[in-house]
């Protein structure tokens, strides 16, 4: 069972991602801001970070970055994900090694498939 950390300011969003992951045998571990995040993810050490672009404050974007030049987490695997995706922003992500891009709302099959490829 891996843990997955799943950061989103919108509360409906986490309890349809936590279900899938539950049903599918993973543990789920939540945060509603960016802030929030980075601080459960140096706590929980989950395996996983599933990171809404679009929050108010910082982005996800904004937090990827950070997680970036933060020494012990800067390896991190985050997934970024969004109600919308570009070109541009599918670039920027692996840009800053984003092991994935996923569009919102999250179906249970690109999330298994995110899983799978992170060997998680």
């Amino acid at each position: 069972m891996s843990r997955i950390l799943v950061v989103d300011d919108d509360s409906m969003a986490v309890r349809m991602i936590g279900f899938i992951l539950k049903k599918t045998g993973h543990e789920c571990i939540a945060a509603s801001s960016g802030a929030q995040g980075v601080e459960l993810f140096k706590s929980e050490k989950p395996d996983l970070m599933l990171l809404d672009v679009e929050m108010p404050g910082e982005n996800g974007f904004d937090v990827l970055e950070s997680i970036r030049g933060e020494n012990g987490i800067s390896d991190a695997n985050v997934c970024l994900m969004s109600g919308t995706i570009t070109d541009e922003l599918r670039e920027r992500a692996e840009k800053l090694g984003a092991v994935g891009f996923i569009s919102k709302p999250v179906s249970a099959d690109e999330l298994m498939k995110i899983l799978s490829r992170t060997e998680i």
